[in-house]
């Protein structure tokens, strides 16, 4: 996976910030050490089976700002240089440590076989981006199921509304300290259940 696309980017944009930068997670060694007696050889470990062979990629991506973000995106999608005309997937990154949401965008082309991962951090007391659907459509129900899981409200979205869970659901489930409290719909069903229950003589269950 080439990082050309993201130097590329960064190059129109310099505000950008590339992430994972490229040598992170690369092994570094130590200061030499006293040297030790040789340890026995250890017996080979044994190889995996190809198909058990973990991935070997890792997609290039960039830091975002969120008032750039549909000009920015605008470019990847129309520009010859980028052609990154396919929006697979909008999701988001909980991370209440830092007070912050990050909304996650993967972009593709089908001419290059480039990828390009996008990251906006937004407040996680108010996260708001603006809505890419006027870049891709495709961007539609991808940003109400990150509303509806996370709630990031996506500013100009034709139809924001829940789209997974019920309209009078409460929370965003895939927030990290998301507590489950049972909707109102939910409380009276077992409710009802329950008189139909006693209504058959059968009393109420353990």
């Amino acid at each position: 996976m080439s990082w050309e696309i993201a130097e590329k980017l960064r190059a129109r944009f310099p505000e950008v910030e590339l992430f994972p930068r490229p040598g992170e997670g690369e092994h570094h060694e130590a200061p030499p050490s006293p040297p030790t007696p040789p340890a026995p050889p250890a017996p080979p470990a044994p190889k995996r089976p190809a198909h058990e062979a973990p991935p070997a990629f890792l997609t290039p991506g960039v830091v975002v700002p969120r008032e750039r973000l549909l000009e920015i995106c605008g470019v990847l999608a129309t520009d010859a240089e980028f052609g990154l005309r396919y929006l697979s997937f909008v999701s988001a990154i909980d991370r209440p440590e830092a007070g912050q949401l990050e909304v996650l965008y993967h972009l593709y082309s089908f001419e290059t076989k480039d990828e390009l991962a996008l990251k906006v951090r937004v407040s996680r007391e108010h996260p708001s981006v603006p809505s890419v659907t006027s870049v891709w459509d495709g961007a539609n129900w991808h940003e109400r199921e990150t509303y509806d899981l996370f709630g990031i409200v996506f500013d100009g979205h034709p139809n924001l509304r829940r789209i997974m869970m019920t309209d009078d659901w409460i929370g965003h489930p895939l927030r990290k300290d998301y507590v489950y409290q049972d909707p109102p719909w939910l409380v009276e069903a077992a409710r009802q259940r329950q008189r139909d229950i006693e209504g058959l003589g059968l009393g109420e269950r353990a």
